[in-house]
C-alpha cells in the first residue's frame, strides 16, 4: 500500500510539473504573439471623409490614387468611407470602424469629451468663410436680429452649429429665441427649395449651390466670429501601433496640399467632377478654403476658444484639454513644419 501511495504521489508531481511547463510556454507564446501583432502592418486602412469642398485634399488624393500608391508596396488596401457630416463619423470612430477621419472642431471635441480615443494630427481645411449664413429668398432677413422667432436650420453638433450660437450671441439672442431645426446639409438645400425654413448655416458646396439656385442668399460667415478648424483625426490605438503609417498618411496630405495650391484650375476640375458640381460653384467654394495641414498656434487658439464656448453652453459635459485632443509629434517626425 505504501508503495502504491508513493507511486501516485510521484505521478501527481510529474503531472503538475508538466502542466506548469505547459502554462509557462502558453504564456510565453501569447506574449510573443501579442508583440508580433503590435508590430505587424495592417492589411487595410479605413479613412472617413465627407463629400464636400472642405474635404478637397482627401478627394484630390483619392482621385489621383496617391494613398494607394503610397501603400501599394506594403499590400495595404485603403478604404474610403463617406459620411454626411461629422457627428456620424465620430460614431464610427467610437465603434472602431475608422482608423482615420475628417471632421469639424465641434464634433471632434464632443467625441473626445465622450471618451472617444482619437487624436487630431493635422488640419484638412480652415478659415473664417467655411460656413455661410443663409436667408431664404424673399424673407427680408438681413442680420442675426431678424432671426428671432424664425425657423433656422443647422446640422446639430457640427461646426456650423457653433457658428450659429456665436452669431446669435453677437446680436444678444439665444438659441431659444429661434425655432432651431436639425437638418443635414442636403436637407437644408431641399428645405430652402420647398420654403420650409427661413434661414440656415451650412458649409460648401451646399452654401454656394443654394445661392446658385437662388433659393437663399448669404448674409454672413464666420468673419469676426469663428475661425473654423477641421481636424484630421486618427484612432489613438491604431496610431500607437502604427506610427510609421500615420506619418506616411500625413505626407500624402502634404503632397496633396502643395499640388492643390499649385494647380487651382485642375483642382476645380476634379472637385466639380467628383462632387457633380457646376464648375463655377466649385471654384467659388474653393476660394473660401485655406488648405494648410499644420496644427498652428491659430488652430490651437481657435480650438481652445471653441472648447470654452461648448463648456459654457453645456454642450460638452466635461473639459477637454487641447493638448490631449491634439498630437503634433506625427507631423513633426514626418518633417512637416
Amino acid at each position: 500500500m505504501k508503495k502504491v501511495t508513493v507511486l501516485i504521489s510521484t505521478l501527481l508531481v510529474g503531472i503538475l510539473a508538466f502542466t506548469a511547463c505547459g502554462q509557462t510556454n502558453s504564456s510565453t507564446n501569447s506574449s510573443a504573439s501579442n508583440a508580433a501583432s503590435s508590430t505587424q502592418k495592417p492589411k487595410e486602412i479605413s479613412i472617413g471623409y465627407q463629400p464636400g469642398i472642405n474635404h478637397t485634399l482627401l478627394i484630390v488624393a483619392k482621385n489621383q490614387e496617391w494613398f494607394e500608391e503610397e501603400f501599394k508596396k506594403d499590400n495595404i488596401k485603403v478604404n474610403f468611407q463617406s459620411f454626411v457630416s461629422g457627428p456620424p463619423m465620430m460614431e464610427a470612430f467610437a465603434g472602431g470602424r475608422l482608423d482615420f477621419g475628417q471632421a469639424g472642431d465641434q464634433p471632434s471635441i464632443q467625441a473626445r469629451a465622450n471618451n472617444a480615443d482619437i487624436k487630431g494630427i493635422g488640419v484638412y481645411a480652415s478659415g473664417y468663410k467655411l460656413n455661410t449664413i443663409l436667408a431664404a429668398t424673399g424673407s427680408n432677413i438681413k442680420s442675426a436680429k431678424d432671426l428671432k422667432g424664425k425657423k433656422v436650420a443647422v446640422t446639430v453638433g457640427s461646426s456650423a452649429h457653433m457658428l450659429l450660437a456665436r452669431y446669435l450671441e453677437a446680436a444678444g439672442l439665444k438659441q431659444s429665441d429661434i425655432q432651431l431645426v436639425n437638418l443635414q446639409p442636403t436637407d437644408i438645400k431641399t428645405s430652402f427649395a420647398s420654403k420650409n425654413i427661413d434661414a440656415a448655416i451650412t458649409w460648401e458646396p451646399y452654401a454656394s449651390s443654394i445661392e446658385a439656385e437662388n433659393t437663399a442668399y448669404a448674409i454672413g460667415d464666420g468673419t469676426g466670429l469663428k475661425y473654423e478648424v477641421n481636424l484630421i483625426s486618427v484612432n489613438n490605438e491604431f496610431a500607437k501601433n502604427n506610427p510609421d503609417i500615420v506619418k506616411r498618411v500625413l505626407k500624402v496630405y502634404e503632397k496633396t496640399e502643395k499640388w492643390v495650391k499649385a494647380n487651382p484650375d485642375k483642382t476645380a476640375d476634379i472637385i466639380s467632377k467628383e462632387l457633380k458640381l457646376n464648375r463655377d460653384v466649385a471654384a467659388k467654394g474653393l476660394a473660401k478654403e485655406d488648405f494648410d495641414i499644420r496644427l498652428t498656434d491659430q488652430v490651437v487658439d481657435s480650438l481652445t476658444s471653441t472648447i470654452k464656448t461648448l463648456r459654457q453652453n453645456n454642450t460638452v459635459r466635461k473639459d477637454v484639454d487641447v493638448k490631449d485632443l491634439l498630437d503634433k509629434t506625427y507631423a513633426t517626425d514626418a518633417g512637416i513644419k
